[in-house]
C-alpha cells in the first residue's frame, strides 16, 4: 500500500483534530518508509513512541469533548480507540522485545484503519455535532480544545 497523505475528506472540522490526524498519517508515513528502507532499530523506536503517545492524547481529547455535548456514541467509539491504542502498544512490546519484526503489511493495516475510522466513526462525531448544534465544529473554541488536551495528558502523566 502506498502512503497515505491527508487530504480534506478526512475533515472533521476540528482544525486541532485535522492536524493531529495529519500528524498520525505523517507518523504511519514515516513508518512505512522506515520499514521499506530497513531503517536501524533505534529510528523505528522513536517513530512507534510518538506514535503511542499521539494515539492515545488525541484519542482522549476526541472523547473529552464527545462526552462534554453527550455524543450518543462515545462507549462503541472509545472502545474502537482501545481495541487500536492496544494493538499499536502489544506490536511496540514485541517489536521493542525483539519478538516480532516490523513488516510493511503492518503498517499498511495502521494506515488503513485510521483512514477508515476517520471517514466512518470520526465524521459520525463532526456530522452529531453540526446537527446538535451545539457548537459550530469549526469556530470550537480552541480553549476547549486546549482543556481537553490539557486533561489528557495529566491523565496520562
Amino acid at each position: 500500500m502506498p502512503s497515505v497523505d491527508w487530504k480534506p475528506k478526512f475533515s472533521v472540522g476540528v482544525e486541532r483534530f485535522d492536524d493531529d490526524h495529519r500528524h498520525l498519517f505523517s507518523l504511519l508515513n514515516q513508518l512505512h518508509m522506515s520499514m521499506a528502507g530497513r531503517e536501524r532499530n533505534s529510528a523505528l523506536n522513536l517513530i512507534l513512541k510518538d506514535l503511542v503517545w499521539y494515539t492515545q492524547t488525541h484519542f482522549r481529547a476526541e472523547e473529552v469533548l464527545m462526552k462534554r455535548y453527550g455524543y450518543p456514541e462515545l462507549a462503541a467509539h472509545r472502545a474502537e480507540h482501545d481495541r487500536f491504542t492496544e494493538q499499536v502498544i502489544q506490536f511496540v512490546a514485541h517489536f521493542q522485545s525483539g519478538r516480532n519484526e516490523i513488516t510493511v503489511e503492518v503498517s499498511d493495516t495502521l494506515q488503513e484503519w485510521l483512514a477508515q475510522h476517520i471517514l466512518q466513526s470520526d465524521a459520525a462525531y463532526a456530522k452529531f455535532f453540526r446537527l446538535k448544534d451545539a457548537v459550530e465544529v469549526r469556530s470550537l473554541p480552541q480553549a476547549l480544545v486546549s482543556d481537553a488536551y490539557c486533561a489528557v495528558r495529566g491523565a496520562l502523566s
